[in-house]
């Protein structure tokens, strides 16, 4: 499944536990524009991006490279070499075929829904930084 701008926009808005009211009205956007953005029936303007990018605290870039590829996903690649690590993709970690535990206890559902969005509140969420 292919990220979008409206599925990032919303699971950042969830993991933060805020409706949409709440984040239109601190961005100066309309309830109605922000659904059709979660909903991917529209695509917010660069400008409506950096509000909310600031309203998130996050580099706009993160969700900018979603709405207009052509223009920014190269600013947002980075290459790592992975020769030496072991690579556990995010989206194989929260498929529906996995099954998450923690102290060989296994995660219920809706624990599983949390870790999601929290973790996609942090990658889209997240300031980049290499350790």
């Amino acid at each position: 499944m292919t990220e979008t701008v409206g599925s990032s926009l919303r699971q950042i808005r969830k993991g933060r536990g805020e409706s949409i009211v709440e984040v239109a009205k601190a961005t100066h956007t309309s309830p109605a524009s922000f659904t059709k953005w979660e909903n991917d029936q529209t695509v917010p303007s660069e400008r409506s991006i950096r509000k909310l990018a600031e309203y998130y605290h996050t580099d706009p870039v993160n969700i900018l490279a979603l709405a207009y590829p052509d223009k920014y996903a190269e600013q947002q690649a980075k290459t790592v070499d992975l020769t030496d690590h072991d690579v556990i993709r995010v989206e194989d970690l929260l498929s529906a075929k996995t099954v998450l535990t923690y102290n060989d206890a296994i995660l219920a559902t809706s624990k599983k829904d949390l870790v999601a969005a929290f973790t996609a509140g942090l990658i889209i969420g997240g300031t980049d930084s290499e350790e």
